[in-house]
């Protein structure tokens, strides 16, 4: 059910360890809005966002923006399922924008699948309907403004965008890729990681996520896809915010699912909040890595902090994360929440409405 009863929410679908995310909002114009991001493995379409987009359209709403914020099948995929999903007729005054980066470069579509040629398949759909989308997004864009909800743009830098385009021209002609899957540490101890130095992140796809400061009134939250946190922090540099000056949050996503290499000590430093959220289920790709979280909770431990974790998911894996650690507890003060984020289920919900609307 569409939830009426505060002012703007944030649901995060358990989608097996995908991003899906929804932003529902009491506009400006006293109607409401709703911003997707993402959407999880396209296997998922039928589970998280299929009956989402049905129950927004027999409200006589619409989907006002849908972020893609990059190839990745665990963010894309379930665009892929809206459009082959013969259920919703109108779909170009179902979703009215689409948000998406691609390359300009004309190329023939090979019958084989990968990531690339997925975005491919989004680029020319977009092309053929009337849907508006944003050319290019960077972090040269201006913020967008949505009836009272802004969304500033924190990456990719234009650089990174180019890259990640390069790439994509080569491997639509090509259609290869070549990216390594994580091993896992969830066996090792938080004696044996609190120390390991920060490697970040070089995957040049991951580099050209979307990532966006969303603000609406006091609230303030980081969802940050899978971008690199030296990204993140130019950004907020380039706001003002640093290490003695950090950015107050309702709550920021841990970048690409909790990865190591994407959440850095220095960023933490730079955000005043409590509330983490995590989409990885410790499964796919091993996310989170259990180095991100040792490195979070030492971060609480420091600024006397007591870190919320809020997992969109719930499988042994997460649960077990410290199962081998007997000094967890009595070293930090953390909480953890699975599936269940808030008063409903997966969701944060901020500004209770009193008035009849």
């Amino acid at each position: 059910m569409l939830q009426k009863t505060h002012k703007i929410s944030f649901h995060f679908y358990d989608t097996g360890g995908g991003d899906a995310i929804h932003i529902r909002f009491l506009g400006e114009d006293s109607n409401w809005h709703n911003i997707l991001i993402d959407g999880g493995y396209a296997r998922e379409y039928k589970n998280a966002f299929a009956p989402l987009i049905k129950e927004i359209l027999a409200a006589d709403e619409v989907v006002d923006h849908w972020i893609i914020s990059h190839i990745d099948r665990d963010h894309i995929g379930a665009v892929l399922g809206f459009l082959q999903d013969k259920t919703i007729k109108d779909k170009p005054n179902a979703v009215k924008r689409f948000i998406f980066n691609s390359t300009t470069e004309p190329i023939q579509i090979p019958s084989e699948k990968i990531s690339v040629r997925d975005g491919i398949t989004l680029r020319e759909y977009i092309k053929k309907s009337y849907i508006q989308s944003e050319p290019s997004i960077n972090t040269k864009t201006k913020s967008i403004q949505v009836q009272g909800l802004q969304l500033t743009i924190l990456s990719p830098t234009p650089e990174k965008q180019k890259k990640a385009e390069d790439l994509w021209t080569e491997e639509e002609r090509t259609m290869k890729v070549g990216r390594k899957a994580s091993q896992s540490d969830h066996a090792k101890t938080i004696a044996e990681l609190k120390d390991l130095p920060f490697h970040q992140d070089k995957d040049e796809v991951n580099g050209s996520s979307i990532a966006i400061l969303a603000e609406f009134g006091d609230i303030k939250a980081l969802l940050l896809a899978d971008s690199h946190p030296s990204d993140i922090e130019d950004s907020l540099s380039a706001l003002r915010y640093s290490s003695t000056n950090p950015i107050p949050l309702s709550f920021m996503q841990l970048s690409h699912h909790g990865s190591k290499a994407n959440t850095s000590i220095e960023l933490l430093e730079m955000v005043k909040t409590e509330n983490f959220v995590v989409t990885g289920n410790g499964i796919h790709n091993r996310h989170p890595d259990k180095e991100a979280l040792v490195r979070l909770l030492e971060h609480g431990k420091k600024n006397e902090i007591k870190i919320k974790i809020h997992y969109s998911c719930d499988t042994n894996e997460l649960r077990d994360l410290f199962k081998i650690d007997a000094e967890v507890e009595s070293c930090y003060k953390f909480e953890t929440t699975y599936k269940e984020i808030g008063p409903e289920n997966e969701l944060f919900l901020f500004e209770e409405i009193t008035d009849n609307i």
